[in-house]
């Protein structure tokens, strides 16, 4: 009986530790299961793979920015809408119930040395969202206006979202 009133007296305290506890397992097996080491790794792969692509695009940005006659140094800042999309091969199966059609879709599946690997069809870059130059000869109003033209062509994104200033 003596056992029953200390648990109902501390019954919040129990519970709290026992939450605790569960959390603490959770995130320790976390890292342990495959699954979820493989998703680290996904993750960590389109982190890089976009922190690759924006830094390979300033670069190319500023080249083409110092080629403009005046310009020798050029500083690029690029903002990203979102991360990279995949698209992946899918079954589309129709089905007929009654006066209703149903339509079922399954990720294409190819599997190899134990592993189920989905097939990616499409690789879709982040688009870019604006970009901000910092340049010699970037307070000239006529080197300006060059360098958002050149920038909105090249990239096809509208000159308002073309940020240009001098150093």
């Amino acid at each position: 009986m003596e056992m029953k009133e200390n648990i109902k007296k501390h019954k919040g305290a129990l519970i709290s530790v026992v939450g605790i506890l569960v959390g603490v397992i959770l995130m320790l097996s976390d890292g342990l299961l495959p699954n979820s080491e493989k998703h680290k790794e996904t993750e960590k792969e389109g982190y890089y793979d976009v922190r690759f692509y924006t830094e390979s695009l300033e670069q190319r940005i500023g080249d083409l920015c110092t080629s403009i006659a005046g310009i020798t140094e050029a500083n690029i800042l690029l903002t990203l809408d979102c991360s990279t999309e995949y698209v992946y091969a899918q079954n589309i199966t129709e089905s007929k119930g009654g006066e209703n059609i149903n339509f079922t879709t399954d990720y294409v599946i190819v599997s190899n040395n134990e592993e189920n690997n989905t097939v990616q069809l499409l690789e879709i870059y982040p688009k870019i969202r604006g970009i901000a130059v910092v340049c010699t000869g970037g307070d000239d109003i006529e080197t300006k206006q060059k360098i958002i033209d050149l920038l909105s062509a090249a990239l096809g994104i509208p000159s308002n979202r073309i940020k240009v200033a001098g150093t």
